[in-house]
């Protein structure tokens, strides 16, 4: 059954008029159940309390609700492999703080539970105890019929929580609580208390406009891809990894190197031993003159492209993506930057760059 499907209630479970608790989860309905019968739920709940015996269960799911999820894992295993190291979306997990018996004493879920370094610790059976267990570095809320601010919100900074994502999809919802609107926030824990911030720490400085954008994409663009590299790149950095450690794009860039070097061999054996090695030596120079500026454009156009969401916003930044796509000049680069900080709006940056030559 899905994550977001409609639970199948134990018999014994029993509707609550009004929540034993003074506080309640907008998009949720409360219900009688003791923890055996939560654990034995074919679905899933929002939040569970020991005291009153309550589990709330999301009223409303469905692919808006659970698509931003897999679109973060997709992301993610992108991340990843420039990175060259895994990284792990354990999806909904429970978050549990015990009592002093050691038995669960309220339970939360979240909609992704990311771990950038799973080589070093994973969640035991899918259950994360607080106290116990090192925390995500990031968790995921999606609010399409629901509201973390009420009150889930206060639980995840008391427990301590490093850095909380809460998507709001971009999709219309008829049962969406008021004042929520689509974007991305980001809150981080700071001297115990959540700040919102507008990029990720986590993720080195991944706007939460472009997480936003990306995650509501039907397939992931080209200044998507653009980002995903940078925050590989900036990830594997201080590791001193990169994509050749990386099982899948290290098999396949040492296969390349292999086909071209034998290549290279033919053709020099064709038109003499040591001519077709100079030859060949000499193609690997420029070939590798070439990579590197391409790495150059592409780290420029990059950099562009994140000024440009920083100053205007990630609509501006998409479309100055697709006019710096057809820019191989490192010049002409250095003077789009010049205008991202002359320009007072995006609309201008927008027309200057269409009348580009």
């Amino acid at each position: 059954m899905s994550a977001h499907s409609p639970a199948r209630l134990p018999s014994s479970a029993r509707p609550i008029e009004e929540p034993a608790l003074d506080f309640d989860f907008p998009g949720c309905d409360a219900h009688r159940m003791t923890w055996a019968e939560v654990e034995s739920l074919e679905g899933r709940i929002e939040f569970w309390d020991a005291a009153s015996q309550t589990a709330w269960i999301a009223r409303d799911g469905g692919p808006d609700h659970e698509g931003p999820p897999q679109q973060l894992a997709a992301m993610l295993e992108r991340i990843a492999q420039v990175r060259g190291s895994p990284i792990r979306a354990y999806g909904a997990t429970y978050l549990m703080e015990h009592d002093v018996q050691g038995k669960p004493r309220r339970v939360m879920v979240a909609d992704q539970t990311i771990y950038l370094r799973p080589r070093v610790w994973r969640p035991g059976g899918m259950k994360i105890l607080k106290g116990r267990d090192p925390l995500p570095d990031v968790i995921m809320e999606v609010d399409n019929t629901t509201d973390v601010r009420r009150n889930k919100l206060e639980f995840y900074e008391s427990w301590g929580f490093p850095e909380l994502w809460v998507e709001v999809p971009n999709a219309p919802a008829r049962n969406r609580p008021k004042g929520l609107r689509p974007g991305l926030t980001i809150h981080v824990l700071e001297d115990g208390a959540f700040v919102q911030v507008s990029r990720s720490r986590a993720f080195p400085d991944w706007p939460a406009g472009l997480i936003h954008l990306a995650l509501n994409e039907p397939e992931l663009s080209s200044l998507t891809m653009q980002e995903l590299t940078r925050v590989g790149r900036a990830l594997g950095e201080p590791e001193g990894t990169g994509p050749d450690d990386d099982l899948l794009l290290g098999a396949f860039r040492r296969q390349a190197h292999s086909a071209g070097h034998a290549q290279g061999r033919a053709e020099g054996h064709a038109i003499g031993r040591e001519e077709g090695w100079r030859e060949s030596q000499e193609e690997g120079r420029r070939q590798g003159r070439q990579d590197g500026i391409e790495a150059r454009l592409a780290d420029q156009r990059a950099l562009l492209v994140r000024q440009s969401s920083r100053k205007f916003d990630a609509q501006i930044a998409r479309q100055v993506a697709e006019h710096l796509n057809g820019i191989r000049d490192l010049a002409a680069l250095a003077e789009v930057g010049d205008w991202i900080i002359d320009c007072s709006n995006g609309n201008e940056l927008i027309q200057r760059l269409a009348n580009f030559p």
